[in-house]
């Protein structure tokens, strides 16, 4: 959250600057940051207590909602004593809660460490059958059975261009010095490196959907640099406009082929085997 707040103060920042604008700082917090936050956190605020009303309006003598009766009992003479008794609980709650997912190490068939996840390494399947020749959609002249399955892997090439690309707008953020690139990092890290001090957590790859928006953008802004930056010549554009169009229709292309095992479609073992391009993915 850090994270993204920085990010958005520097995104506005940068924007105001190349716009020409004095004191672009002063301006981001009296124009953005504090109607951002008003019109925001009040509002998130309110919409989480009313969320859990049924839970505080219940009876708090151990009839009542799970730890509703936490601050009349265990918690008795506590700390923050002269808060009401459900906020008290609510935070014990929300704290066990907090304390049970980062502590969850059960092991998992496909679990996976955070290092991973750019790379496509493990993803998680969601559904698999192995249906006969001629049933749920495998074709009834196939001698071998069937596959089907829903597999959460995304579009192989578009993952592996997006950690090309990840590694090209850190550099524009570190050595040019471009505000919209290091937006981009910021937006990364903020759904990505809280993970890796939980290595030990039981944790999957769709955990990534956080910060995939993030590595879209970057993507687009590596095309964009194919494409020449403004006052390029006519053939380092029409180069640059062949290479982004070949990397589309790549992507594309990858997407389609794997469209079978993202939505549960039977195919021929051997058709699907030839989709597990890495090990990890069975």
């Amino acid at each position: 959250m850090v994270f993204l707040c920085l990010m958005t103060v520097l995104w506005d920042v940068g924007a105001r600057r190349v716009a020409g604008a004095d004191r672009p700082y002063r301006a981001v917090l009296r124009r953005d940051v504090l109607p951002a936050f008003v019109s925001t956190v009040p509002v998130a605020l309110v919409t989480y207590v009313v969320s859990w009303l049924g839970w505080i309006l219940s009876p708090a003598d151990g009839s009542g909602g799970y730890y509703r009766d936490w601050a009349a009992t265990s918690g008795r003479g506590g700390s923050w004593t002269w808060l009401p008794d459900w906020v008290r609980s609510l935070w014990h709650y929300e704290h066990a809660v907090y304390e049970f997912h980062v502590g969850l190490s059960s092991p998992h068939t496909y679990q996976s460490n955070p290092w991973s996840w750019i790379v496509d390494g493990r993803p998680v399947s969601y559904f698999y059958e192995s249906p006969l020749p001629g049933k749920d959609g495998c074709p009834a002249g196939t001698t071998e059975k069937c596959a089907r399955e829903v597999l959460a892997l995304g579009t192989p090439l578009l993952w592996w261009l997006a950690g090309l690309a990840l590694l090209y707008v850190l550099w524009r953020w570190l050595f040019r010095r471009d505000w919209r690139a290091g937006a981009i990092v910021c937006g990364v890290l903020a759904g990505y490196l809280p993970w890796f001090f939980y290595q030990e957590r039981t944790i999957f790859y769709f955990y990534a959907v956080v910060f995939v928006p993030f590595l879209c953008l970057a993507v687009a802004m590596l095309i964009g640099a194919l494409l020449g930056p403004a006052g390029s010549s006519e053939r380092r554009r029409v180069a640059g406009a062949a290479a982004s169009g070949v990397l589309v229709l790549l992507v594309l292309w990858n997407f389609i082929y794997f469209w079978p095992i993202y939505t549960g479609t039977a195919i021929p073992i051997e058709s699907w085997r030839s989709r597990m391009w890495l090990d990890t993915w069975v």
